[in-house]
Formats: structure tokens, C-alpha cells, sequence
């Protein structure tokens, strides 16, 4: 047996892979002891106090309370899932099943008869399914290797014959067992136990067979805790004290060969030797987990361990001692700590990794304020701070190096805050500040020298290029646009000239951009957007780009924080309002992409290997797809900073990584390898409650006899007319941006998208049969395709019943004989009656009639003497008529002779009216002494006219009297 020295030589400098640990919170006891994934997805855990099941948000707790349906013990020890879909467990009293249909659990015990002297109880270990044998091994800590056959339903000793007692002849080396490994290619059983070396069993003969193990000195190992085949020809052995020893399976015989133990200053070895459980996933990778020595994967490149430990990095693993490891079927890894709870490795969890300051010693920022990066040529990233200096961050290693401004030292930095970089060739790196001007920075040996030309105002640096020509170009604090020529120092100046129509129109710029023609673009702050043509770069001549056509469209008063050229070699600028793409071959502008992204002010862009564009707003960050033409927003729930985005800081390394810089230290990615859960989330009808209290299988209410997730169908009564149905999704990845949509066929038209919501509420429901169904997405957006569903059938009240209805129809029936019945009774006596009385009442006629004809005859005489007295009428009438006549014709004619004294006497009374208004007149225009004599002429014609008037009134009475 060899010792393996872990870490060769040529590998010794690999890093261990990156894992971020997410901690889950919720569970009753944090002792993990084991896990579980069962067939509808959801995580069993268990505790040294406490059976939970984990659906992603809730658990459900489940203990020993003394009834024979719960846990036989609350300290469990080992889960299995086999593959009829049976949920096992062994505790520290024995195994038990659950049993779904009932939501119980069934406890199966070995006959006392086997062990009548044992007083201490059956603590179950290890659980392994032979699905050849239809079988499961038990391994038992007090009563050896147990069996339980599915046939039978017995759990019994599997060494017994007949009547014996297994301790009669019991061929393993001890009683108390504590790991199991099934060989199924080579049918042998692994049995790892507490007492020296290590048993397997033939399963074609039923013969045990025993393989010692030995530690480098020579001594037996003792005290096997952990037992798991790594492949078709490896089984790994776990022990308390003495590491992990690595069996090959491939020769005609087991052979013992390395042992994997800690060795000093060996930086692949294991950390301690003491072992709790070694587990191998679906990719390969075995786990291996350490009692106060953290989590170990090994890796045959370094033929050794990488090792994870708790630190003060917020995504370490949280705790030393770890006691179990489990994969589920999305590929997440559960690590559970012997005090601490849950850690999880989710592979779909952070799209983008954060760097900030914090209080880990290891990786840690000195600001979290970010505006520029760089990579040098060994793949380091430059990180400048505002207020922090420069971070020196290494992805290999996960260190970070700190140059900062120290005022003893003038060889440090002249500013904390730095605010732009630049390569300018041969490891020199071109320093921005705030306040302290330009450092160049040796990126090798990190010696930092001041540039700081004479007669410029570049005290406050913005932004750095260079151009295809050498020329170093920077914008500043309100001091235009400066070119530095390096190799001469000169410095030329461009900035706002009222009497230069061709110069800038404010000296307030911020980015700056050369484009593959050479041509150099500028933005303002609030200012806009310029150009400066390659062959006008001397003269200094900037063209102002606005929209002038439309006011509303205009970037003159825009924040200009980022150029870039794309791929299409268009001209992209990030702005306060918006992104402007320009056609630099027809300088014509367009905003773009205004619908989709989720805020106006764009802090940087950036375009990716695959030519997809990248923008940071004040909302996060965003993908535009270029191909298809649509946007992905991302948010904090991704893993992004809670911060604002800085201007201008997204950079791409030349690995394709991109990294971003805001208010809270730095995101990075990488586009290419972003996770995306596909996974769609099984969902499950998971309650009910009737008026808002809870539905158990079997109670009062009638209306479940088992559990609801194995119920196809509810009915409700008419009285049960409100109920809720409760349903839950299975995503462990972020499943508090799980959401939910759910549809009642035959009320609901279209399904309710409910967001996070769980619960679905209906009331008054019209009788009938209805389907209630529901779908969610994960945490990605992908649904279900399949909804959970459940029948719910709605009774009618007891009056609608058809046994109800059935009577209502026969009683009606009878009360219509009935009454048909008494009808035709009553019309019969009614008929009778009728002809009785024809003969009386004929009887009777025949007198009336014959009184009749006297009076008729009576009639007819009075009939002539009514027609004399008409003939005499008559005669009156005509001689009446007459008069009329006559009377008539004389009215006539007194109606005439008046008509002609009414026009005579106008005539008449006409004169003397004339006259006198002749005569009123003449006075007027007369002297007084004439006007007497017109005045008496006046009274002798109003005389005159009194006398026509009398006249005329003596006529007519005359006239009235004849009438």
C-alpha cells in the first residue's frame, strides 16, 4: 500500500475551481446529516432533530411525536429514494417509509425474536437497492446487515437461517455496520463497519470475504465510515481517522493501493484524515467531506484535493465540518454542514460575479467607487477607484494588489482617485486623476512617475486615447480637449473660441472615441456630440452633430458618456436620453432600441465577441440580440451590484470576459458562458382549504381521503360554496422570481398571470364539473409545458338533486291526475244539471213565447201612430225651412244699406276733418291777428262735423230698431 503524495509538480499552480456557496436559512436544526431527492423533485433533509422537505421557498417538518404513522425517530441518519419510488429512511430507532397516498409514514422493525437481548436501539446507517435481487441492504449500527424484501415486506437479518439468530454464525467482523457499496457489474455487496479492514459479499454465493487495510505504518485501520465506487474499477473507503484508501476492482481480486491522507505542506492533500462521507456526481467529480477540515473535489490532474474552507468572502462555503454531499437533478450541489445548515452550489444562480470591498482578506477592493479598467499583457485587471486607487486584481489567484497615493512618497500615485487609464506600449500605463493630473505607472515593477506637462490644464483627467498616429488625446475639467504629443511634450490645446465658429462649443467634455477611419469623436457633458475629421485633426476644426430638423430629437443637450464603434462600423454613443446610433458614411442620426430598454440614461456600452451590444443604465444591465432583434434585462436578482452603474467603465478583456464598474465595486462575465436555467419547474397542487381553514386527508370535511397530490378529483357540496387551492413550483434557483399562472376551465377564459402568488380562491361557483390548472416559469422565464391539474366538481343544492327532481316529477304528475280527475267528475254532475234545467227552462219558453206575440201585435199598432206624427214633423220642418229664407234675404238687404250709409257719411265726415286740419295749419304760419278769424272758421267746421256725427248715430239706431 502506497501513501499518495497529492500535487505533482507541473500542476502545482492550478487554482481550485471558483464555487460560490448560496446558504439557505429556514431549517428547525442545522446538524445536516443526509439528503434526498425524491421523484417529484422536491429535497429531503435530514437532521439530527427532524426529517424537512424543501420546495424551494417552504419546509415542511417532519419529527417522531409518539404516533406510529410519524418518524420512528427525529435523528435521522440516511435517505434513499429506490426506483419503484419509495421514500426510505433510516434513523437512530429503526426504518421507515413514507407513504404518499396517506402523507405517513410506515415503520418496519426486525423481529425481536432475532435480538431478544439487545437494549439499545436499531440505528440504521446505510441504505442500497439491489434492483437485481429486489431487495434493499440495510446497514445497521446494532443488529449487522439487515434485508428487507419487497415480496414479503420483512425486514429481518440477512445472516439468519431459519430459526437462528444471526450472532450464531455471523460471518462479518462486527455488528455495527456504517457504510454500504453495491458492485453491480461484479455482484458483490461493500460492507464497511467499525471493527478491522473490510468485508464485501459475494451475491452469487453468499460468501464473505475480508480485505484488510493497513495505514503506512503498518497498523490496521478501523472504523470505516464512508464506502463509494468512483468508477468501474475504484472504490474509495472512507475512515475516521485514517483518510481515504482507494481499492481496484479490476483485477481477478481486490487489491488495496493508495492511501489519500494530510500531508504537511502538500498543498493538494486532504486538510485533515478525518473522514464523514464521500460522494461521486454525474460528471465525475468525487467529493470528499472532512470533520472540521471542509470540503474536498478531487481532481487527477494535481492528483489531489482541492479544498474549501469557510473565509470572509460573502460566497464561501460557511462552515468547517461537513457531513454530506448530494447532486440533484438540475446539477446543484448540497453541501450540508454539521452546524451551520445548507450550502448550496447552483450553477444557475449568479450570472455575474461581484468584486466590492469588503472585510475578506483574500479579495477585496479598497473602494467601491469604479471608473476605468485595463488588462495587461499577463491577464491582469487594472481597476481604478475613485478614491481607492488602483486595484491590481488577478483572476487566476483571486488576490488583489493596491497602488495608492501616498503624500511621503513620490513615487506613489498623485491621487487616489483615478478616472481613466491607458496602454501606451511597453508595460507603461497612462494614469488619469482627479486633482493630480497624469501618472504613467511601469505595470510590471508598479513604479509610478508624474507627467504632468507644463502650461495645460489637465489637473482633472476624464478620459484617454490614443490615436493610429501616437498622439495622446484627454478631456477634462471644463479645459476642452487636449492633444500631448509624447515625444516632444507639446501640448495643443482645443476649446471653446467665440471668435472660432469651427471650435468647440463648450469646454465641458467627457468621452472620447478614434474610429477606423481615424477620425475622433467627442462628447459633452450637456453639451453634445462632435467630430474632428482625421485630415482636419491639426486645425482643429470640430463639427457639431445635432438634429436640427427636429428639436425633440436633438442631442445638443445630452450627457454624451460613451462612444464605440460596432461591427457595422456605425457609431454608437451612450447618452442621458437614450442611445444614438450614427451612419458615419451619411452622418445621419437615429435613436434607437427607445421601447426596449428598461431606462433612458445609458451609462456605458459595450459589444460583445458574438456582436451582441451590452448597455448599463440606471437599472441595470442590458443584452440587445442583434439577431433577433429584442433586449434581456438583468437586475440585481442575477447577481448584479444594488449600485448605480458608473459612466463609461464597461471593458472587455481578451478572453471575451466583460467587466462593469458602478457605485458598489465591479461585475464581471463572461457572455459566451452566462447560465441560463432551462429547467422548467415541476408544479404540484399542494393544499386545500375550505372557508380558509386547512383540508386534511380524512377529516370532517368530507372531501379528501388521501393526499392531495395523489387526488384527481374534489367534490364539494352546494354548502361549500368557498375554497382555496394552494400549489407550489419546484425551482431552487432564486424561486422567489418563480411565477405562477393559473385557469379554472369553465369559468375562467384566460389564464391569470398572478405573479409570485400561491394560492387561487374561488367562491359561489355554479354547479358543475370544472378543471383547475396551473403553470409557472423559473426564475428565467421558462414555463411549464405540462400545468398541474385537478378536477373540481361543484354539486347542485338538494333541490336540484335528480332523486329530488325524480319525486318532484311523480308528485306532479299525480296532483295533474288528481285534479283531471275531480275535473271530469264535476263536469259529468254539471252536464246533468244542465239537462234538468234545458227542459224546465223549454217549458218556461214556450209560455214566454206566446206572451211574446200579444205584445208584438201591441207594437205594431203604436209603430202606425208614430209614423203619422212623423208625416205631420215633416210637414213643420219644410214650412220652417222656408222662413229661414225669407228672414235671410231680408238681412241681406239691410246689410247692404248700411254698408252704403257707412261710405256715404266717411265721405261726408272727410270735409270738414280736412278743413280743419287745412285751417291749423294756416294759424300756424298766420300772425295773430288773423288767427281769430281761422279759429272761427275751425269751430263752425267742428259744428259741422258734430251735426254728420248725431246724424249717423240717429240712422243707425233707426237701423237697429227694424231689426
Amino acid at each position: 500500500m502506497q501513501v499518495a503524495v497529492c500535487g505533482n509538480v507541473r500542476s502545482s499552480d492550478l487554482s481550485a475551481p471558483k464555487l460560490d456557496f448560496h446558504h439557505i436559512d429556514g431549517l428547525y436544526n442545522n446538524q445536516i446529516t443526509a439528503f434526498c431527492q425524491d421523484d417529484k423533485g422536491y429535497i429531503w433533509i435530514g437532521t439530527n432533530n427532524g426529517l424537512h422537505r424543501y420546495d424551494g421557498e417552504k419546509y415542511r417538518l417532519f419529527l417522531n411525536n409518539g404516533d406510529s404513522s410519524s418518524l420512528n425517530s427525529s435523528r435521522v441518519k440516511c435517505l434513499l429514494e429506490d426506483s419503484k419510488g419509495m421514500f426510505w429512511m433510516g434513523a437512530t430507532d429503526g426504518l421507515c417509509r413514507y407513504v404518499s397516498e396517506t402523507d405517513k409514514f410506515e415503520n418496519l422493525n426486525v423481529e425481536e425474536r432475532y435480538f431478544p437481548e439487545l437494549s439499545y436501539p436499531n440505528v440504521i446507517m446505510d441504505l442500497v437497492e439491489d434492483t437485481v435481487l429486489r431487495q434493499l441492504w440495510v446497514a445497521s449500527l446494532s443488529e449487522g446487515l439487515l434485508v428487507y424484501d419487497y415480496e414479503t415486506n420483512r425486514l429481518t437479518p440477512f445472516f439468519a437461517k431459519g430459526e437462528e439468530t444471526p450472532l450464531a454464525n455471523y460471518p462479518l467482523h462486527s455488528l455495527a455496520l456504517r457504510a454500504l457499496a453495491l458492485d453491480v457489474q461484479r455482484h458483490q455487496l461493500w460492507i464497511g463497519h467499525n471493527a478491522k479492514g473490510l468485508n464485501y459479499l459475494d451475491l452469487k454465493t453468499n460468501q464473505v470475504y475480508n480485505l484488510p487495510l493497513r495505514d503506512q505504518n503498518g497498523q490496521d485501520v478501523q472504523s470505516i465510515v464512508a464506502l463509494e465506487l468512483i468508477d468501474a474499477d475504484h472504490l474509495w473507503v472512507g475512515t475516521a481517522e485514517d483518510g481515504v484508501f482507494e481499492v481496484d476492482l479490476s483485477q481477478g481480486s481486490p487489491a488495496v493501493g493508495r492511501q489519500m491522507v494530510h500531508m504537511a505542506g502538500q498543498k493538494y492533500s486532504l486538510r485533515n484524515n478525518f473522514i464523514t462521507s464521500i460522494y461521486l456526481d454525474r460528471e465525475g467529480h468525487v467529493w470528499v467531506c472532512n470533520d472540521n477540515g471542509g470540503l474536498h473535489r478531487y481532481d487527477s490532474l494535481v492528483e489531489g484535493f482541492y479544498n474549501y474552507v469557510p473565509d470572509n468572502s460573502p460566497n464561501s462555503i460557511t462552515n468547517m465540518s461537513i457531513r454530506c454531499v448530494y447532486q440533484d437533478r438540475q446539477n446543484r450541489l448540497w453541501v450540508g454542514t454539521a452546524l451551520e445548515g445548507v450550502d448550496v452550489v447552483d450553477p444557475y444562480l449568479n450570472k455575474f460575479y461581484h468584486i466590492r470591498k469588503t472585510h475578506a482578506k483574500s479579495l477585496s477592493l479598497s473602494n467601491n467607487i469604479i471608473r476605468d479598467f485595463h488588462e495587461d499583457e499577463r491577464g491582469r485587471i487594472w481597476i481604478a477607484t475613485d478614491g481607492g486607487g488602483i486595484n491590481v486584481y488577478d483572476p487566476n489567484n483571486e488576490s488583489v494588489e493596491l497602488i495608492r497615493w501616498d503624500d511621503h512618497i513620490e513615487t506613489s500615485l498623485s491621487s487616489d482617485a483615478v478616472l481613466t487609464m491607458l496602454d501606451i506600449g511597453e508595460s507603461q500605463l497612462m494614469v488619469g486623476t482627479w486633482n493630480g493630473g497624469i501618472n504613467i505607472i511601469d505595470t510590471e515593477t508598479f513604479e509610478v512617475k508624474r507627467f504632468l506637462p507644463e502650461k495645460t490644464a489637465l489637473n482633472s483627467v476624464f478620459e484617454l486615447i490614443q490615436d493610429k498616429d501616437g498622439m495622446i488625446w484627454a478631456t477634462g475639467f471644463a479645459c476642452g480637449v487636449q492633444r500631448i504629443d509624447m515625444s516632444s511634450g507639446e501640448v495643443q490645446s482645443y476649446r471653446y473660441d467665440r471668435q472660432n465658429p469651427n471650435s468647440l462649443k463648450s469646454d465641458l467634455t467627457f468621452a472620447l472615441y478614434e474610429d477606423s477611419r481615424g477620425d475622433i469623436w467627442v462628447g459633452g457633458e450637456a453639451s453634445g456630440l462632435y467630430l474632428l475629421r482625421y485630415e482636419n485633426k491639426n486645425r482643429g476644426y470640430f463639427e457639431p452633430l445635432q438634429f436640427n430638423d427636429d428639436e425633440s430629437f436633438d442631442i445638443a443637450n445630452d450627457w454624451v458618456a460613451q462612444i464605440i464603434e460596432g461591427k457595422d462600423r456605425r457609431i454608437y454613443c451612450a447618452t442621458s436620453s437614450g442611445l444614438i446610433r450614427v451612419d458615419s458614411e451619411t452622418m445621419e442620426f437615429e435613436r434607437v432600441l427607445e421601447e426596449k430598454l428598461p431606462a433612458s440614461d445609458i451609462r456605458s456600452i459595450v459589444q460583445d465577441d458574438r456582436g451582441d451590444f451590452w448597455f448599463a443604465t440606471i437599472r441595470g444591465l442590458s443584452k440587445y440580440l442583434v439577431e433577433s432583434d429584442s433586449v434581456v434585462n438583468y437586475s440585481s436578482r442575477d447577481g448584479l451590484q444594488q449600485g448605480k452603474f458608473t459612466k463609461n467603465t464597461f471593458y472587455k478583456s481578451r478572453t471575451g470576459r466583460i467587466y462593469v464598474g458602478g457605485t458598489e465595486g465591479v461585475n464581471y462575465f463572461d457572455p459566451a458562458q452566462m447560465p441560463f436555467n432551462s429547467f422548467a419547474p415541476e408544479v404540484y397542487i399542494s393544499g386545500l382549504k375550505l372557508f380558509n381553514k386547512k383540508v386534511l386527508p380524512g377529516d370532517s370535511t368530507g372531501l379528501i381521503a388521501q393526499h392531495l397530490s395523489t387526488v384527481d378529483e374534489v367534490v364539494f357540496d352546494s354548502d361549500q360554496w368557498q375554497f382555496t387551492i394552494g400549489y407550489v413550483a419546484l425551482n431552487y434557483t432564486r424561486p422567489e422570481y418563480t411565477t405562477y399562472a393559473y385557469q379554472l376551465e369553465g369559468m375562467d377564459n384566460r389564464w391569470n398571470y398572478v405573479g409570485h402568488q400561491t394560492e387561487a380562491t374561488y367562491s359561489h361557483l355554479p354547479y358543475g364539473s370544472y378543471v383547475f390548472k396551473v403553470k409557472a416559469a423559473n426564475n428565467d422565464g421558462v414555463w411549464q409545458e405540462t400545468p398541474a391539474s385537478i378536477r373540481i366538481v361543484i354539486l347542485p343544492p338538494w333541490w336540484l338533486k335528480w332523486w329530488v327532481i325524480v319525486l318532484e316529477v311523480i308528485g306532479v304528475a299525480l296532483v295533474v291526475y288528481l285534479i283531471v280527475r275531480w275535473r271530469t267528475l264535476n263536469l259529468y254532475r254539471r252536464e246533468r244539471r244542465l239537462k234538468n234545467m234545458v227542459k224546465e227552462r223549454t217549458a218556461l219558453l214556450s209560455e214566454k213565447n206566446m206572451e211574446l206575440e200579444g205584445l208584438n201585435k201591441a207594437i205594431m199598432d203604436q209603430a202606425d201612430e208614430l209614423k203619422a206624427y212623423n208625416d205631420a214633423l215633416n210637414e213643420m220642418n219644410e214650412k220652417l225651412e222656408e222662413l229661414v229664407q225669407i228672414r235671410t234675404h231680408e238681412i241681406r238687404e239691410k246689410n247692404e244699406k248700411l254698408t252704403k250709409f257707412a261710405f256715404d257719411n266717411a265721405h261726408r265726415v272727410r270735409g270738414p276733418l280736412t278743413r280743419i286740419m287745412g285751417m291749423i295749419a294756416l294759424v300756424k304760419k298766420t300772425s295773430s291777428e288773423e288767427k281769430k278769424f281761422w279759429m272761427d272758421k275751425i269751430e263752425e267746421s267742428s259744428y259741422e262735423m258734430d251735426e254728420i256725427t248725431k246724424s249717423m248715430g240717429s240712422e243707425i239706431e233707426e237701423h237697429l230698431k227694424e231689426e
